[in-house]
C-alpha cells in the first residue's frame, strides 16, 4: 500500500510498535493533517490529551527530527499539488467525513490497484469475512461483487464458527477481511491464520497494526472519537472496488448482472 503523504506511510509502517499515546497522536494527525501546519506541538498534545513530550517522541519515532521537519514535509507536498482539506462547514463530524473521503481518494490515486482488481477477478472463489459492525459491510461487498462474478462467499454464516470454512482456503481463493474498529477478540488470531494467503484487509486507522500481514491493505480513516460510527468511507471504497471489477470484466459482468435481474423478475422479488 502507498499513501499520498509519507507521514501516512510512516505511521502505517510503525503503528504496531507505537504506544497508546502515540497511536492517539497518529490517528489525530491522519484525520486532521492540516493541524500539523496550524498547531504547535503543545496544541497538538492538548488536542490528543497527551503530553507535549509524547508528541515529540512520536514524531521522532517516525524518523522526523522534530515538528518543524514534519511541517516542512507537508508544506512541500502541498506545493507539489497535494490537497489539504479546507472547508467552511462547521460540524466537526462532517468535516472529518470529508477529510476521510479525501484521504481515501488520495490513497487510491497513488496506489496501483491493478494487482488487487486482478486478484478479485481471477480467484476461483472470493471469500468476504466480517464480524459485528463489519458484517453488514462484508455482506454489501459480497452482494455487489456477485453482480460482477460468481462464486463469492460471505463468512461467518449465522450461528457458525469459521474453522470449517477457512480450513478449506487455498491459493486459488482470495480473502477480503473487513476489520473496522471494535473487532472481535480473536481477530488477531484470524489475521495470523490468513497471513501469506492472497488477501485484502480493509480496516480503519486502529487496524494499521495488521498492515504488514496482508498482501493488500486499504485504510479508511474514520472518526474514532464519535460514539457511533459512520460507514460512508468504507462503503465508498466498496463501490469503487466493485465498479473497477465490473468495468474490467466488461461483457462478462454485464451478463452476470443481467442473469441476476432476470431471476429477480421471475421470482418477483424486487420492484
Amino acid at each position: 500500500m502507498t499513501n499520498q503523504h509519507s507521514l501516512n506511510d510512516r505511521i502505517t509502517e510503525h503503528y504496531d510498535r507505537l504506544t497508546q499515546s502515540s497511536r492517539r497522536v497518529a490517528e489525530y494527525l491522519q484525520g486532521n493533517p492540516e493541524k500539523i501546519l496550524m498547531l504547535s506541538t503543545g496544541e497538538i498534545a492538548d488536542a490528543c490529551h497527551v503530553s507535549k513530550t509524547s508528541v515529540s517522541r512520536f514524531i521522532r519515532q517516525l524518523g522526523y527530527d522534530d515538528h518543524v521537519a514534519l511541517r516542512q514535509e507537508l508544506m512541500t507536498e502541498r506545493e507539489k499539488g497535494t490537497p489539504i482539506l479546507t472547508t467552511t462547514i462547521e460540524d466537526p463530524s462532517i468535516r472529518h467525513e470529508m477529510s476521510a473521503l479525501e484521504q481515501l481518494w488520495n490513497q487510491l490515486a497513488v496506489m496501483d490497484t491493478k494487482p488487487l482488481i486482478d486478484s478479485m477477478i481471477n480467484a476461483k472463489r472470493v471469500v468476504v469475512i466480517g464480524y459485528r459492525n463489519s458484517y453488514p459491510l462484508a455482506m454489501h461487498f459480497r452482494q455487489q461483487l456477485m453482480q460482477c462474478r460468481d462464486n463469492v462467499s460471505l463468512l461467518p454464516l449465522p450461528g457458525q464458527t469459521l474453522g470449517e470454512d477457512i480450513s478449506m482456503l487455498n491459493d486459488d481463493d482470495f480473502v477480503i477481511l473487513m476489520g473496522i474498529r471494535r473487532r472481535v477478540e480473536h481477530f488477531g488470531r484470524l489475521v495470523e491464520f490468513l497471513q501469506g494467503k492472497p488477501s485484502l484487509l480493509i480496516t480503519d486507522q486502529s487496524g494499521q497494526q495488521y498492515a504488514n500481514k496482508f498482501e493488500h491493505v486499504l485504510i479508511c480513516h474514520m472518526n474514532n472519537q464519535a460514539p457511533l460510527d459512520s460507514y460512508a468511507v468504507p462503503m465508498s471504497l466498496i463501490s469503487y472496488l466493485v465498479n473497477k471489477v465490473y468495468r474490467q470484466l466488461g461483457s462478462n459482468a454485464v451478463k452476470q448482472s443481467r442473469n441476476i435481474s432476470h431471476s429477480y423478475a421471475a421470482l418477483r422479488e424486487v420492484e
